[in-house]
């Protein structure tokens, strides 16, 4: 089955179409549905990932996602964040000792925070910027 990769301005389009007829949209997978409907208005062939929607939503300021995580087992290590794909920063605090200690990692692109066990996202809320 061939297919196509539309352009980030299309997509955009796509976006902006799928929240103004649907307002607030409360699964990422629901999110993607949306937004691919409206592409294949356009061309029957375009398909495009869920992650992918999701950083050209947030990049573009068009949507505000409010994110539900759980904890994992896993320690965190400083990296890329998993929603937006951006860098993480170290959040740290002062000892009584007058040294630092890390308590966690924030991105300043999106919100998204985890502390000393990892934070995986599991549900995504998106709605148009007002």
């Amino acid at each position: 089955m061939p297919y196509r990769k539309p352009s980030d301005t299309e997509i955009l389009d796509a976006i902006k179409d799928a929240l103004r007829r649907h307002g607030i949209i409360n699964s990422q997978r629901k999110f993607s549905e949306l937004v691919m409907r409206e592409l294949r208005r356009h061309d029957p062939d375009y398909s495009v990932s869920e992650p992918r929607i999701r950083r050209l939503a947030l990049s573009s300021g068009l949507v505000t996602i409010e994110m539900r995580a759980r904890e994992s087992d896993e320690k965190t290590s400083a990296g890329l964040c998993p929603v937006c794909g951006g860098r993480t920063e170290k959040i740290r605090n002062l000892t009584v000792y007058g040294g630092t200690v890390t308590r966690g990692y924030r991105c300043k692109g999106c919100g998204y925070w985890t502390g000393l066990k990892r934070r995986v996202p599991t549900l995504y809320i998106f709605s148009p910027k007002s």
